[in-house]
């Protein structure tokens, strides 16, 4: 196989975390989600999704928390 398309704005794909509104849904664990957001934005957060590898040690994924 070889690559025919790299690179391409198209091709961007932003992913994002948000917690749900314990207001309008108490059952959800909102300090528990809060937890978790605030580790995915972190320094150590940002690191593990930049050394993240698949099976064939590609980086599929590029930290950009601001």
């Amino acid at each position: 196989m070889m690559i025919v398309l790299e690179g391409d704005p198209a091709l961007f794909n932003q992913y994002g975390v948000m917690a749900v509104n314990p207001s309008k849904y108490p059952q959800v664990k909102y300090k528990e989600a809060t937890e978790f957001i605030d580790w995915l934005i972190s320094k150590e957060g940002q690191q593990a999704i930049a050394s993240f590898k698949d099976s064939n040690g590609n980086l599929p994924f590029i930290p950009n928390a601001k």
